[in-house]
């Protein structure tokens, strides 16, 4: 059963890429959004105080939604149905988890939707983008038959 999107192949490659995403969507937020927008993003800080804990634990949530949920749902979504190379299907299955974090999330953290600031959106934007083309890109583009 190895063209089944859930053979173990796939599923390691999708842990990894997710992790790695993730590492790098993190590492973008320390060092590269200030210089562009003045000043680091930190997601865990963020997911901590929603959550009403520290940032070590949000840090934790951060890398398990990263390289455990959002690697699973692209197997289910983006590995199967979505189109082009693997690097582009993951791109385009961020997209919406983006918009969903900027319209829903962001405001339920008190930031605002869009962070209320369109270089933070912006910077946000180029994270899923990085993560999905990493994620992508480990896991691959599918064979003709999967199942």
């Amino acid at each position: 059963m190895s063209n089944s999107i859930f053979s173990a192949s796939n599923v390691i490659k999708a842990f990894i890429g997710g992790f790695l995403g993730t590492l790098a969507f993190t590492l973008m937020g320390k060092f590269i959004a200030p210089h562009l927008i003045g000043h680091s993003m930190n997601v865990a800080a963020i997911i901590a105080h929603m959550l009403g804990t520290s940032d070590s634990v949000g840090l934790m949530m951060h890398f398990m939604v990263g390289s455990i949920i959002f690697p699973i749902g692209y197997l289910l979504i983006g590995y199967k149905y979505l189109p082009g190379p693997g690097w582009l299907r993951g791109i385009i299955f961020l997209i919406p988890i983006y918009l969903i974090a900027m319209t829903v999330v962001m405001p339920m953290a008190g930031k605002g939707m869009f962070f209320n600031s369109i270089p933070m959106s912006m910077v946000a934007l180029m994270g899923h983008m990085v993560f999905g083309f990493i994620l992508g890109l480990v896991v691959g583009t599918p064979k003709k038959s999967i199942k």
